[in-house]
């Protein structure tokens, strides 16, 4: 097909909120899909196609009106572009491999690019060169926002998540180098304190009992090394911080960034600190309105200060989502709709503006002028807003952002397009330009369209099963005019047949319903199909009056897995004509023969289906992506096992890379199109399948295209995608295309003829009807009402069954918004209920009589006896329920009993895991012994069985031990053998004194575990500790003899225990001879049985009693009859044994009863009494009788004193056993109390060893951390090495480039000199004065023209660009270069040549002076960059530097390190065991502190005690005489000294006396009689004084005063003289500047008049002053000559003159 043409692009609808750009005055762009839509604020749009390879991210120059977008794919590129033209103006590659992230544009002529996954690298390009300038790895976290600085191009924040990054861009020439700065950010809570040092929490490690400590980064003593090292603060920050998703630059290089939770930032450019201007309020002080309560309080780095009021407190989460600067104040936006305009003067933070939107905005951007703003939403509407003029916000563009669900064409003849979004928005679009003619909104969610071609109509499925249709009759006005519904759930799919006649629609599940296409007929439903399965895609083709119906679906109903069944079938007039006969019931479902149904099996999955001539299917295969087409059989097969029944492929084409195609078929049936989530839509003409022309309109990473739709002639090609975006294609045909596209335009047409009556007949009904109007919502819910009616039916039943009437169900009617197939249920319902009337009114009769008979039988069993009576179940003749109801109850007792099987499955493995672990492992089980008459508890030590490799180490470090004990012992004999041996005596006694001294005791070993089995001759001494091995070896030993310890203590335990069970049974033996005696003597008393208890015993808590379980055991009922046999059983035996038993009979007859007479059994029995004594009264006794009465009570007496006698032994016996039992108990208690006193000194022993255990593994620890920190230090002194090294390099290329670009420049420079000093030469055909005039000429420059930076700012105060006017560098240089060349050309007019020089040489000098004039700008911009290749160059050498100093730093810490580590090895930390009071420290809070504390022997401190005592009191004794001597001295110098000063106060009294002078002032007093009255008198005259003084002193200050602000008006005027003479100053500068400048031009031509003749003076001067010190030299020579002559003649007579 591709010989027909190509497609290209006509235009795209739609936009999400994406970044929007000002590219012209008034021209706002944004991507819409993969092409970039442009709109100017009048309303014209335009699009452009991007060709590139993907769709990649966009942005724009709105100052040289440029834009760029990005690939997306392998290798992508960057194309640039110029608006308007759309003319490509480079292209940039090699900036990333798989993707960009973002782009954004400079103000002057540079490109920024963030690229993606894998590489996450920034790179900068200069665009309009294309060339590739710098690049840099970034981190992989997506940036929120990236901006140039606008006033100076060098500087790039780069925002995230999780931090602000500001990258500064260095050159050097053509060499270009991105350096970052980090900025933290502060956290989100302002009231948490954040501390800029690190707090390291104290450990037992610095404490003040501990040895020389290192101190050492947490990296270290997490063991991390290299990044993770690096990162360690960052993974331990828990601190929640701000988020940054905006940001601006200020004229003054600070950054204001707006972050995701509200908060303001502002970055200092210089210290690249942030602080926090804005803090949002807590949620919970945010109102509805604007009444907050008060501002809330910002918290920096260094104060806390309100920074918000009353307004400003609306500024909430989200609304500073997009920020931008304006000359008035900071522009902010976000998720409120709210723009606001604040200002923040200094710290202050105050919202100057407001202006609501009304919807949430993604974007904003000033224009170039910065007058007015482009707000853009993802809702898909773009607002324009003027600054400072909050009324004149209007809408530009609404595009009703959202998923397009599907697009059709109108009626045959219409130029427009429907398309519906998924909130149910239908729009009417022109299909030649894109314009929006109108839309309407459903209030539903859309799953479906379908555009009628019988009527100018639109059909829309909903999710809740309803169809709505629109009239589309007047596209400017859309209109609803009826609604109807087929099923329930959401409509899937629907279509129209190719006429128009039919609609077909079906739900999520198997059927097809049918229904009227004309809306005439209210679309009314004729029918449905059942298919087998879930339908995956309905397809129709229409042969006359007849359409035939294509259905695939899954008969798993798994559609993902694709179709493996195809039903057709058929819709004829014959059909429609009588639809009675074609129903199967009242549901109206189609027979199978009448619609002709006929199934098929395919044979691979397939999907997308499309029908069309000769009963050809045209479908996609799910596995191979291929589409493959397959002739469908006319005929029914005979079963759907037969071969017939399966479909195969006959034909297959390359399809879609992606699973998830559809396909369909062009309106004349001639095209096939496929599209799919690969994003590609292939279009086919059917008889050349194998060729085929693609357009890519969609990108797959976004799902692809969504729906696609031809126009009526095939003209157009419309797609929708998953993006939200509306494309439409225009084939632009061949020759051969124009005749293909003319047999489509025919068969519209005919099409449109056939169907123009019936259109119009169809389209003036749907005028006639109403407007739909959307009913009113019930108060209530339908399940509320739905209940309310069950609640009604059953009230109504039972109270028919409580009168004892027939209750008759009700006739059921459709609800309110009932379905067509709810309706039709009911009604095959009411026809039932009609046709099966009478039997139904039997039935109930019947029922009424067997109730009524039941209840008399439940009344008559109420009063029978309880054994007679039934059970209320027995009565429920509802056997199917009662099974019902028990199935239920069998069914939870079997859920219930699986839980908690499951549960106590659960608890048996938790307990088989604790036995497994505590009891079952234990060696030695622990187990506890208790005291009999006390609390004391005393338990053993459990211990596991060591494991092999445990059992290993100790035998390796045995033999290692013993093995070097023996070789040091060896040394030593080998070393004392080569000493000269003393006597033998000698010899022995130093033996001994070794042997002694070798063994250390308990105070230097540091512990007692020698004296509780946990000695050993393996040990190393606490002094020789200094080797990793020995530490590790101690360790295995130590932990062995702890071992041994607890071994030790378990056997005592066990022999106190066994000492306890004999006890035990000690006591069981006599408490039974208690029992016998208690029996006996008849005491009422407990005997305590004792028995080991579970402490004890704990193997007792592993089984349990019956006597233990407290509740009723559950018995089933196999158990119950057993139990019930054994109960029979022992009856049985019981019984025999109480039957006539010969032996027990013997026993009693023979020896009454006993085979052994006990004393105490004959002591029970009483003396018979005489049968007389009974019988007869005892006044007719006999006298044998009163004989034998005596003798009866004689053996009574004789009974009872017995009976007592052994009554008072039984007691003795007993108060005997008792204190046996209590003294055995309180020995085994003593017993106990020492083996409890022996366990804490045990545990105490433990303690010391383990403490042991615990230092030597923290100093293997330190010394792990000091070997991991000097790993880092070694890797980081080898990284800063190769910076180092990298940096040396830099710095040795900038050197040698600049010194390459100083030779360049220099002869440049000497190039200069040389035009200006060869210029006579150049002229030398000319006269000299001539000459001079040209000279002067070529010296002559354009005035006011210099070179400025790229920088430069052209103000212009009435601007709202904050940043000025900043054009950039090559527009700059343009227009420098532009006014050069008017200048130049001004200056070259022959007007301006001199008189009498001809026109050749006259432009031959003005060719010169031009040259000139370019070689004295290239000059001046090769100087500008030599300057800044200097400052390039000192920069790398400074960076170098700074790496050296670093290295240095760090080889440093590491020689500290080596230093610290071999310290702490050496300075070992020993454990000492010393008795109370051989510790004479201070204690501490928590520990003791000997840090200045020295450990000497005890007996030095005994001998120096004695002597200090000794000296002490002989100083007593010395210091008590001199006292008593002392005490007499004192006292008679205190004697003395009283009298002298004594002596001494008399003397002065008497001289006072003496001496004293009669002053005027004491003749005064002597004389005046009121004294007080006259000093009064004075002090009133001296205040009267004061104040006359202070008048006069206010007077002078009140005229100083006038006079200084007479001299302050002098001084103002003095300054305004002395402004004024500034600016004259300034002006005369200005002057003397400009004269200066014209003298220096002019000094040349000065200098060149005498300069000749001034240099033949000079030299003449120089050779006659050289001329005259060569004279003079000779005659020094010959002086000294004549001198020597001189002197030998000495003495001469004649003396010599000179």
């Amino acid at each position: 097909m591709d010989q027909f043409g190509t497609l290209e692009l006509a235009w795209s609808q739609g936009y999400g909120g994406s970044e929007a750009h000002y590219i012209d005055k008034d021209v706002i762009c944004f991507q819409c899909g993969k092409s970039i839509k442009f709109v100017s604020e009048s309303g014209i749009e335009t699009v452009f196609a991007f060709k590139g390879n993907g769709q990649g991210p966009f942005t724009a120059h709105k100052i040289n009106k440029y834009f760029a977008m990005a690939e997306q794919c392998l290798n992508p590129k960057i194309y640039v572009f110029v608006f308007p033209t759309f003319r490509e103006l480079s292209v940039l590659e090699g900036g990333a491999q798989l993707e960009f992230q973002q782009l954004v544009f400079s103000a002057s002529e540079f490109l920024l690019s963030l690229s993606g996954l894998p590489d996450y690298e920034m790179t900068l390009w200069k665009y309009e060169k294309g060339i590739k300038l710098a690049s840099v790895k970034i981190g992989a976290t997506p940036p929120t926002s990236i901006c140039f600085n606008p006033g100076n191009w060098r500087q790039v924040c780069v925002t995230n998540d999780k931090e602000i990054t500001v990258w500064q861009t260095e050159q050097a020439d053509d060499k270009y180098i991105l350096l970052p700065q980090h900025v933290k950010l502060p956290p989100e809570d302002p009231n948490m304190a954040e501390d800029e040092k690190e707090r390291d929490v104290l450990t037992r490690a610095s404490t003040r009992m501990t040895q020389y400590t290192v101190d050492v980064p947490k990296a270290a003593i997490a063991g991390l090394v290299g990044e993770m090292a690096d990162r360690l603060s960052e993974v331990q920050d828990k601190t929640v911080r701000v988020a940054p998703v905006s940001q601006t630059w200020t004229p003054t290089g600070d950054i204001y960034v707006g972050c995701k939770g509200g908060q303001l930032l502002k970055i200092d450019g210089e210290l690249m600190k942030a602080r926090v201007l804005y803090y949002p309020p807590p949620a919970a002080e945010t109102p509805r309105s604007r009444a907050t309560s008060a501002g809330h309080t910002k918290t920096s780095i260094g104060d806390s200060q309100p920074i918000a009021d009353e307004l400003s407190a609306m500024v909430l989460e989200g609304s500073l989502n997009c920020i931008a600067l304006h000359r008035k104040g900071l522009y902010a936006v976000g998720t409120d709709g709210v723009l606001r305009r604040i200002e923040t003067g200094g710290d202050e933070f105050k919202v100057a503006e407001q202006c609501s939107v009304g919807a949430p905005i993604s974007s904003l951007a000033f224009s170039h002028n910065f007058s007015r703003m482009a707000l853009c939403s993802p809702l898909g509407s773009i607002h324009l807003y003027d600054s400072g003029l909050p009324q004149s916000l209007f809408l530009l563009r609404d595009f009703h952002h959202g998923q397009f669900i599907a697009v059709s064409a109108m009626a045959t003849g219409s130029e427009t397009f429907v398309s519906v979004r998924e909130d149910g928005e239908v729009q009417v679009w022109k299909v030649d330009n894109g314009k929006l003619l109108s839309s309407v909104n459903l209030g539903a969610q859309a799953t479906a369209l379908a555009c009628s071609p019988l009527a100018h109509i639109a059909l829309v499925g909903t999710m809740t099963g309803h169809i709505f249709c629109v009239d589309l009759a007047d596209i400017e006005k859309l209109r609803v005019v009826h609604r109807f519904r087929m099923y329930g759930g959401p409509v899937s799919h629907l279509q129209f047949d190719e006429n128009g006649r039919y609609i077909l629609s079906a739900p999520e599940g198997d059927e097809v319903f049918v229904a009227d296409g004309r809306p005439s007929q209210k679309f009314s439903v004729l029918g449905y199909a059942v298919v087998d399965g879930s339908i995956n895609t309905i397809t129709n083709f229409t042969s006359g009056q007849n359409v035939q119906v294509v259905v695939t679906t899954n008969d798993k109903h798994d559609k993902d897995q694709g179709a493996n069944k195809l039903t057709v079938f058929s819709l004829t007039d014959t059909l429609i004509k009588d639809l009675k006969i074609s129903y199967n019931s009242l549901k109206c479902d189609f027979r199978d023969e009448a619609i002709n149904k006929m199934q098929f099996h395919l044979t691979v999955p397939t999907e997308g289906a499309a029908f069309g001539e000769n009963n050809t299917l045209y479908a996609i295969n799910k596995h191979t992506k291929k589409i493959y087409s397959v002739a469908v059989p006319e005929t029914k097969p005979r079963k759907m096992t037969s071969p017939e029944a399966y479909l195969s492929a006959e034909t297959e084409f390359t399809g879609h890379q992606l699973a998830g195609a559809k396909i369909m078929l062009s309106p004349h049936n001639r095209w096939l199109a496929s599209y799919g989530t690969d994003g590609c839509i292939m279009l086919r003409a059917k008889g050349s399948m194998d060729r085929h022309v693609s357009i890519m309109p969609h990108e797959y990473n976004l799902d692809g295209v969504h729906t696609a739709t031809f126009s009526e002639d095939c003209h157009y090609l419309l797609s929708s995608g998953y993006d939200g975006v509306l494309i439409c294609f225009a084939w632009n045909f061949t020759s051969i295309g124009i005749s293909k596209a003319k047999s489509a335009i025919d068969i519209a047409r005919s099409r449109k003829a056939r169907l123009i009556t019936l259109q119009q007949q169809e389209d003036d009904f749907v005028q006639s009807l109403t407007e739909w109007n959307v009913p009113e919502p019930v108060s209530r819910s339908t399940s509320d009402l739905q209940q309310e009616e069950r609640e009604r039916t059953e009230r109504k039943k039972q109270e028919a069954i409580d009168q004892d009437i027939i209750y008759k169900t009700p006739t059921p009617t459709p609800k309110a918004d009932a379905t067509w197939l709810e309706e039709r249920e009911l009604e095959a319902l009411i026809d039932e209920d009609q046709h099966y009337a009478d039997t139904k009114t039997g039935l109930r009769t019947q029922i009424r009589d067997i109730r009524r008979t039941i209840q008399d039988m439940m009344k008559d069993n109420e009063i029978l006896p309880d054994i007679e009576k039934l059970g209320r179940h027995e009565f429920d003749l509802d056997v199917d329920e009662q099974t019902k109801l028990q199935s239920l109850g069998d069914t939870e007792i079997s859920r219930v009993r699986e839980e908690i099987e499951f549960d106590n499955l659960a608890k048996m493995y938790l307990r088989d895991m604790i036995k497994k672990e505590c009891w079952d492992e234990m060696k030695v089980k622990g187990r506890a012994l208790q005291a009999f008459n006390s609390n004391l508890e005393v338990s053993n030590f459990p211990m596991k069985e060591r494991s092999e490799p445990v059992v290993q180490a100790l035998e390796t470090v045995t033999k290692r031990r013993q093995i070097e004990i023996a070789e040091l012992a060896a040394r030593k004999q080998e070393i004392e053998q080569g000493q000269k041996p003393s006597s033998h005596d000698d010899d022995l006694g130093e033996g001994e004194e070794g042997e002694e001294d070798s063994k250390e005791l308990p105070s230097t070993t540091g512990s007692l575990g020698a004296q509780f089995g946990g000695g050993s001759d393996l040990f190393y001494s606490q002094f020789e500790l200094h080797t990793r091995e020995q530490k590790t070896t101690q360790i295995i030993l130590l932990e062995d003899a702890i071992h041994r310890i607890k071994n030790t203590f378990n056997k005592e335990f066990d022999e106190v225990f066994g000492k306890k069970e004999q006890e035990i049974s000690k006591i069981k033996e006599k408490n039974k001879r208690i029992v016998k005696i208690m029996e006996d003597l008849d005491i009422k008393e407990e005997v305590v049985d004792y028995e080991l208890g579970a402490l004890e015993k704990p193997e007792m808590l592993l089984t349990v009693d019956d006597s233990e379980v407290k509740v009723e055991k559950f018995l089933t009922a196999a158990q119950r009859k057993k139990l019930e046999q054994q109960e029979k059983a022992e009856e049985a035996q019981r019984l025999l044994e109480k039957g006539d038993n010969a032996r027990d009979r013997a026993l009693d007859m023979m020896m009454g009863g006993v085979l052994e007479i006990k004393k105490e059994d004959e002591l029970k029995k009483d003396v018979p009494k005489p049968h007389f004594m009974i019988s007869k009264a005892e006044e007719e006794w006999s006298e044998d009788e009163k004989k034998l009465v005596g003798d009866y009570e004689k053996k009574v007496k004789d009974l009872t004193e017995e009976r007592e006698k052994y009554r008072k032994q039984l007691e003795t016996e007993l108060r005997k056993l008792q204190g046996i039992i209590q003294d055995g108990m309180a020995g085994f208690d003593e017993t106990l109390n020492a083996l409890f006193l022996k366990k804490i000194k045990v545990m105490m022993v433990i303690y010391q060893e383990e403490l042991k255990i615990q230092r030597l593994r923290f100093v293997l620890l330190k010394e792990e951390e000091l070997e991991v920190r000097e790993r880092e230090l070694v890797r980081l002194q080898q990284h800063k090495k190769t910076l180092k090294q990298l940096s040396s390099e830099a710095a040795s290329e900038s050197s040698k480039n600049l010194a390459r670009f100083k030779d360049e420049y220099d002869i440049l420079l000497a190039e200069d000199k040389v035009m200006d000093r060869s210029f006579k030469r150049e002229f030398a055909d000319v006269s000299a004065i001539m000459q001079d005039q040209l000279y002067r000429l070529f010296r002559k420059r354009p005035r006011g023209q210099k070179f400025k930076g790229a920088d430069t700012p052209v103000l212009d105060v009435n601007s709202s660009n904050p940043f000025a006017e900043r054009p950039s560098t090559a527009r700059q240089n343009a227009a420098a270069q532009a006014s050069i060349d008017a200048a130049v050309e001004e200056m070259d007019r022959e007007g301006n040549m001199p008189e009498g020089l001809e026109l050749h040489v006259w432009k031959r000098m003005c060719t010169y002076r031009k040259d000139k004039m370019d070689s004295e700008q290239l000059v001046k911009v090769k100087s500008l960059v030599y300057a800044e290749m200097t400052d390039f160059e000192q920069r790398r050498k400074n960076e170098d530097v700074a790496l050296e100093e670093e290295i240095r730093d760090i080889e440093k810490q590491i020689k500290s390190l080596k230093e610290d580590r071999q310290r702490f090895t050496l300075n070992l930390e020993v454990q000492l065991l010393l008795k109370q009071g051989q510790v004479e420290v201070d204690a501490g809070s928590f520990v003791h502190n000997y840090t200045n504390s020295v450990l000497t022997h005890r007996t030095v401190v005994e001998e120096l005690n004695s002597t200090i005592k000794q000296l002490g009191e002989s100083k007593i004794t010395s210091m008590v005489e001199s006292k008593d001597f002392r005490k007499g001295i004192i006292q008679l110098e205190w004697e003395h000294k009283r009298m002298l000063m004594q002596m001494t106060d008399l003397q002065n009294k008497m001289k006072d006396i003496q001496f004293i002078k009669v002053t005027r002032e004491i003749q005064a007093f002597l004389n005046e009689a009121d004294y007080d009255a006259k000093k009064q008198q004075e002090i009133a005259i001296l205040e009267q004084t004061i104040l006359l003084q202070k008048k006069h002193h206010d007077k002078n200050m009140r005229e100083k005063k006038r006079t200084f602000n007479d001299l302050q008006h002098t001084i103002q005027s003095k300054d305004r003289e002395n402004s004024g003479l500034d600016l004259d100053l300034n002006e005369i500068n200005v002057c003397v500047n400009e004269r200066n400048h014209i003298d220096q031009v002019n000094a040349d031509r000065r200098m060149d008049t005498g300069a000749e003749r001034r240099y033949q003076e000079i030299v003449q001067r120089r050779k006659l002053v050289d001329l005259a010190k060569a004279q003079a030299q000779e005659v020094a020579v010959l002086r000294a000559e004549v001198e020597r002559l001189r002197m030998r003649t000495f003495p001469a007579l004649v003396q010599v003159e000179h």
